[in-house]
């Protein structure tokens, strides 16, 4: 059965008991006087919520916290705190301003987070070719770039409500920059299983066909925001259905072929909206005769008959 510690004194918890919702699952409250790193039990059904009401508890606020995944409670909604809280690991941050719907909606990430492989450690993974399954985070340094050899990486961020949102995807021959684990909370996840290689900058940029590759990034990573910025939903999904034609699309009769699957959750995350809108978006499209599927279930892909261009060169 999953496990939840609260963590804090029993005044300040009190209210996250009140808002917690109905789930199998088993509640542990915990005071920052004992002796927590005993106490918690790790394992790939636990997970911590803190209460951050003027300073991260030590036990997740020491050099070797509980190899746990936690998320925070920020009371006063300290923004130094929240980064600090986000520099020690946490997987999320929530306003003082909590709402039960929200606590719920962060709880269902977080605990879908702690049944995942757990990346190695904030220290460098070695460097060399990896494999990483579907689903599973891939830790990256920031002083390293990872190539991809095969499958396809999802850059995600975590937002403090507990939503995920896809900010980019890459594929075979793209690279992937470290970034600093700061309140940005960025995720790698294998968005199908993938072979890797990681290098460090002071090794890769004088590779042939470095710059080339971290242009074409670049330039892929424009059009996303570019898409991401219209103000009207419909047209920020064809947008991004265009974007990832370029980049994984090959020619069919009928136009491109989509070769990457994504679900409507996924695109709704991509855009701002909900699935209940991209599903009525992809039927709209389809009545239009703009886009339609092929294959079914994990193998099916979608065929763009009109691709706008995003990218150049």
């Amino acid at each position: 059965m999953p496990r939840l510690y609260l963590v804090g004194e029993l005044d300040d918890t009190r209210p996250l008991l009140d808002l917690l919702p109905q789930g199998d699952y088993s509640v542990t409250l915990a005071t920052e006087a004992e002796n927590l790193s005993e106490m918690i039990s790790s394992g790939p059904h636990t997970l911590i919520l803190a209460v951050l009401k003027s300073h991260v508890p030590a036990v997740l606020d020491a050099e070797q916290p509980p190899d746990v995944p936690w998320i925070g409670w920020n009371r006063l909604d300290d923004a130094a705190l929240t980064a600090r809280a986000y520099r020690r690991g946490a997987l999320a941050v929530l306003p003082g301003s909590l709402s039960a719907e929200a606590l719920e909606g962060v709880l269902r990430t977080a605990f879908a987070r702690a049944v995942q492989p757990r990346t190695p450690s904030p220290s460098r993974a070695p460097h060399g070719p990896a494999s990483h399954q579907r689903g599973q985070p891939i830790g990256l340094h920031e002083q390293d770039v990872m190539i991809v050899e095969a499958g396809i990486v999802a850059t995600t961020v975590l937002h403090e409500d507990g939503t995920e949102v896809l900010v980019g995807l890459c594929g075979p021959g793209q690279v992937v920059v470290g970034h600093p684990h700061d309140s940005c909370c960025l995720q790698l996840i294998a968005h199908t299983d993938v072979r890797v290689l990681v290098q460090s900058w002071s090794h890769v940029v004088s590779t042939p066909k470095f710059a080339d590759r971290l242009r074409a990034r670049l330039r892929h990573q424009e059009a996303w925001a570019a898409v991401q910025a219209r103000p009207h939903l419909a047209d920020r999904l064809i947008g991004l259905l265009s974007v990832l034609a370029e980049q994984f699309g090959r020619p069919v009769e009928a136009g491109i072929l989509i070769e990457i699957k994504l679900t409507h959750t996924q695109l709704a995350s991509a855009i701002g909206a909900t699935r209940a809108t991209v599903t009525r978006l992809m039927g709209r499209l389809r009545r239009q005769r703009l886009v339609h599927s092929v294959g079914a279930g994990q193998q099916e892909r979608l065929v763009l008959h009109m691709v706008e261009r995003h990218l150049h060169g």
